[in-house]
């Protein structure tokens, strides 16, 4: 029974509203659920910052207050001193309250954003994973989402409080002296002239960058993949070199980033430090016409090297702004894919299933022009039949029982389970039907219990030991040191080829499957192995619609059926003592030994 989740805060970011050629306007959706909080943490950040942004105003008092020094100056300075304390005061509990809302607003941001991303994932349809690296799609849901979380950070302190120091400085300068507001406001244009002689710069060398890292990930993955191929043949050092020149490739490239960041940092400083002094000449000119007062001229001072500073931080975010508008971009490679699977408003299979599966007239080409895999194939089923596949390798017996788990769509054709278009119904309902028992079984780093009841409700003991009994496994997992809770390690590597195999009959009993796949299962286990294998496989497949794919004799003999493919075309079906007797295409491969192991 598939349920159904309720609306959820990542919606908005799986309903197209996701655009990641406006990445300003996507961060913006991004908290488009917490849009209250945000405008709540603005105005605390507002008030707490408030006694920063004023002190020059009141060093500018407090200067005037002394200059001359009279009998009152003092008593004027406590008044200063004492409503600053007050607006002080609130600092620590406000700035508290501020970091925890902007925190949870944070975390619920990069929450909602991974929770799109692997919902996405989960709905994109097989053909997109074969195409994309999924080392480089880890990388996304990791290091780009830090990206965004990291520019969001920016945004929130750096440029908010450059924001809020150019307008206190703007403001107080118009009200008090017009002139140097004219003057503060001539640095805004320079740093965005600084802005465009970077901007595409920046863009670039971060795209590069980002893809530069993926590249390493993947280079990564496959390293550790290889391992024990490396070691066997003796490549370690040529595996090292490999790796290492993806290493040198990406400090190269960082080391551009970081030259371009410092190289637009120090433009930044260079240019406002002339202005700063420019400022403090034109003050101190001031000064001398009596057009302000020193304390004027101190406080102008300080509020434009504050400027300076609020600027050159707003120009701070302008290189983690490129890195994440870059990671916009390609988390849009996800959430903007168009290979999804929709299955809104089509109706479930039927629970429970026949297994009856009918071939009617398919054919498929794999995308991009490549070639044809299945050509006009015609195939009935029956509900209960065992049926294999052989052929050589490219014959199409891989695409035809993918298109059996609805994995791929014909490209011409039809596809019926019991008499009803796969296409038409919601494949999930299908699939949570289906058994599959693959060459390499995939498990992951849990407990044995965890592998086998993967997806599952909690499921009995006594279910589970039976379970494990019928798939030649249960004596095995009586010796190991916590039974049915022992942790299997990374992909189950303290199992053996034939244990690893038995493991996936299991998970595959414990659902009592309709419909039955098994892709060259017994192919690489050894003669012992591969009779226990065997032996849980019948228990399996009894009564239930069997689809294998084997180049062994062993795993097809008690089939009810073989068909034989040879360029995406059947050009044989029958028993196995029928085909033999043939003398064709399943005889020649026979006497090649591709079946003859266990016959």
């Amino acid at each position: 029974m598939i349920h159904e989740r309720s609306a959820s805060p990542w919606d908005a970011l799986l309903d197209g509203r996701f655009d990641s050629t406006r990445p300003t306007r996507t961060l913006w959706r991004l908290f488009s659920d917490q849009r209250g909080k945000v405008f709540g943490a603005v105005a605390l950040f507002v008030i707490k910052q408030s006694p920063a942004s004023l002190m020059p105003f009141a060093i500018g008092l407090i200067v005037d207050a002394l200059t001359p020094v009279s009998a009152g100056s003092f008593h004027r300075i406590l008044w200063i001193a004492g409503l600053y304390l007050l607006l002080l005061a609130q600092n620590p509990l406000l700035h508290t309250i501020f970091a925890r809302t902007m925190s949870g607003l944070l975390r619920h941001m990069q929450f909602n954003l991974r929770s799109a991303l692997v919902e996405r994932l989960q709905q994109l349809a097989m053909t997109f994973h074969e195409e994309n690296q999924s080392s480089a799609l880890q990388t996304k849901i990791l290091r780009d989402v830090d990206a965004i979380d990291n520019l969001c950070r920016y945004l929130f302190l750096n440029g908010l409080n450059g924001l809020l120091v150019i307008v206190y400085v703007t403001v107080i300068a118009l009200v008090r002296q017009p002139v140097l507001a004219v003057y503060f406001l001539l640095t805004v244009p320079a740093g965005i002239a600084l802005l465009k002689l970077f901007d595409r710069r920046f863009r670039e060398q971060y795209q590069a960058l980002r893809i530069e890292t993926e590249q390493m990930n993947t280079r990564v993955g496959e390293m550790l993949l290889m391992l024990p191929v490396t070691r066997a043949h003796g490549l370690e050092e040529q595996e090292t070199r490999s790796v290492r020149s993806v290493f040198q490739r990406l400090r190269e490239r960082g080391m551009q980033v970081d030259t371009l960041t410092e190289l637009f940092a120090s433009s930044s400083w260079f240019t406002f430090i002339v202005f700063q002094l420019a400022c403090l000449v034109f003050s101190a000119w001031l000064v001398t016409l009596h057009k302000i007062t020193v304390g004027d001229a101190v406080m102008y001072q300080t509020y434009f090297g504050m400027l300076i500073g609020a600027v050159q931080q707003t120009l701070g975010v302008f290189p983690a702004l490129a890195q994440g508008r870059d990671a916009v971009r390609s988390i849009g490679g996800i959430l903007e894919a168009t290979q999804v699977e929709n299955f809104a408003g089509k109706p479930p299979a039927p629970v429970p299933l026949s297994g009856g599966i009918i071939f009617d007239h398919v054919s498929f080409q794999y995308p991009g022009g490549r070639e044809v895999a299945l050509r006009d194939v015609s195939l009935e089923i029956a509900p209960g039949e065992t049926v294999a596949f052989v052929g050589e390798s490219g014959a199409g017996k891989s695409t035809l029982v993918n298109l059996a788990m609805g994995f791929r769509s014909p490209t011409a054709g039809q596809v019926r389970l019991d008499g009803v278009d796969l296409q038409s119904i919601d494949l999930r309902t299908y699939r949570r039907q289906i058994g599959v028992v693959p060459q390499t079984t995939i498990l992951f780093n849990g407990s044995l219990r965890e592998n086998v009841t993967y997806g599952l409700d909690r499921v009995a003991d006594a279910t589970l030991w039976q379970i494990l009994t019928e798939a030649n496994l249960a004596e095995f997992v009586r010796r190991l040191p916590r039974q049915l809770d022992t942790p299997l390690g990374e992909n189950g590597t303290r199992l053996s080829g034939g244990q690893r195999q038995r493991l996936a009959i299991a998970r595959a009993l414990i659902r009592d499957p309709r419909v039955i796949l098994l892709d060259e299962a017994t192919s690489a286990l050894d003669t012992e192995s591969e009779s226990l294998v065997q032996d849980a496989l019948a228990r399996l497949t009894r009564g239930r619609t069997t689809l294998i794919v084997a180049h062994r004799f062993s795993t097809i003999r008690q089939a009810h059926r073989i068909v034989v493919l040879q360029h995406g075309k059947i050009v044989e079906t029958g028993t196995p003592a029928e085909l033999l007797a043939l003398k064709g295409h399943f005889s020649r491969l026979a006497s090649l030994q591709t079946f003859v192991a266990a016959s």
